[in-house]
């Protein structure tokens, strides 16, 4: 009768199977990061561009407060959904490891860097309004100016001009944001829902 020896010890054995097993998570993980990535990007597009604040922005009482003659939208929305990685962290021989989730820098950079971010003015510079929505809160931005909204002279979109009389102004407050608590990370957790079952989908059926 043939005998087999095993000169490797248990652990090693285990080691062994534990480091072939892994391996072929991490095949999987790359691949199950790539499919997850693509079926997140529309969820987040749709929540941002159906969110109140990129409504107002695009014709509403946003547009008319920071004067926008352009609108900015569509590349803000793209940027924020440009931002969002889907990585995998190798999974090891104890099975340590997964993905990843990580979308919008907490400095806005991405955001701050666009040209869209502010509206030129004609002799004043330009306005960083994207920064006031999105990190100054209910905070009081212009002490001895406010919005006085209507067609009125002197008015760049035919929507509202500033005006003394009607100081102090700062960012509507249904509208306004703190870098903790913006248009972005309310529009992500509207949709949270449907994020986690894409997760599980895409984790479960690999779809």
């Amino acid at each position: 009768m043939a005998k087999i020896i095993i000169v490797e010890s248990n652990s090693d054995i285990q080691k062994k199977i534990n480091k072939a097993l892994a391996k072929e998570v991490n095949k999987s993980l790359a691949f199950t990061a790539r499919l997850l990535k693509s079926r997140i990007d529309p969820i987040i597009k749709t929540a941002l561009a159906s969110s109140p604040e990129i409504t107002s922005l695009r014709g509403g009482i946003l547009k008319a407060e920071f004067g926008l003659t352009n609108d900015p939208t569509s590349t803000i929305i793209n940027a924020i959904v440009a931002s969002l990685t889907v990585d995998y962290i190798k999974v090891d021989e104890k099975f340590n490891g997964g993905l990843q989730i990580v979308m919008q820098p907490d400095t806005f950079s991405n955001l701050f860097s666009l040209g869209v971010a502010e509206q030129p003015l004609d002799d004043y510079g330009s306005l960083p309004w994207l920064r006031w929505l999105l990190t100054l809160g209910d905070a009081i931005i212009i002490t001895d100016f406010g919005v006085e909204f209507g067609n009125l002279p002197g008015s760049r979109t035919g929507l509202a001009v500033m005006r003394r009389k009607n100081a102090p102004y700062k960012v509507n407050s249904a509208f306004s944001g703190t870098p903790d608590n913006n248009f972005i990370t309310r529009a992500v957790q509207r949709v949270r829902s449907q994020i986690e079952t894409a997760i599980q989908g895409v984790m479960k059926n690999g779809r």
